[in-house]
């Protein structure tokens, strides 16, 4: 993370806020769904928003000691809580806390460049990634380094990489190890 001294502009550092907010949501979304131990119950709306809103807060006290605006701040917070509601109403994250902790091959920094990575039905692995991707043609990129880092993982073989896009709330597979002549026969 990129650091920021007592003399930055506001305007330098308000420009972060929706990197930090990516990230807050993440960690929480990681850290209470999939390092849950067994038994424990799903986490709530309210549970995942509180926590991500509480890692977005620390952050922005370490990136911005003077402060930033209020109304930068409510809107960065309005956008996590509404991206967070949209998550747990969808099919991944009634999958994600489906996952027994058995199937969790790696969260966090033991993921290597994904956010999680978990067994499959079939025991494939798969790479978990949230991220806000962009509207433009730089997402394209984005999923190019996607693909890339889950090419020269040298973790157990991944059979894909699942993106979920905080921005759309949709979901993207990309598949790994496998041609297209091999996807289209199976």
């Amino acid at each position: 993370m990129a650091s920021y001294d007592a003399g930055m502009d506001p305007i330098l550092v308000a420009q972060r806020l929706p990197k930090l907010a990516e990230r807050a949501m993440r960690e929480a979304i990681v850290s209470l769904s999939l390092s849950r131990e067994g038994g424990a119950p799903c986490p709530s709306q309210r549970a995942l928003a509180d926590d991500a809103l509480i890692r977005f807060e620390r952050m922005v006290q370490r990136v911005a000691r003077d402060g930033i605006r209020p109304a930068l701040l409510f809107a960065e917070r309005d956008r996590i809580v509404g991206e967070l509601q949209a998550f747990v109403a969808g099919r991944l994250a009634s999958r994600l806390f489906a996952v027994r902790r058995r199937d969790v091959a790696a969260i966090g920094p033991e993921a290597g460049p994904f956010d999680a990575i978990v067994r499959g039905r079939r025991g494939g692995n798969y790479g978990v990634v949230f991220r806000r991707l962009v509207r433009d043609g730089k997402r394209l990129e984005e999923m190019r380094a996607i693909r890339s880092a889950a090419r020269a993982y040298h973790g157990d073989d991944l059979r894909g990489v699942l993106v979920y896009d905080f921005a759309t709330g949709t979901v993207r597979m990309l598949r790994c190890g496998a041609s297209t002549v091999e996807l289209a026969a199976a």
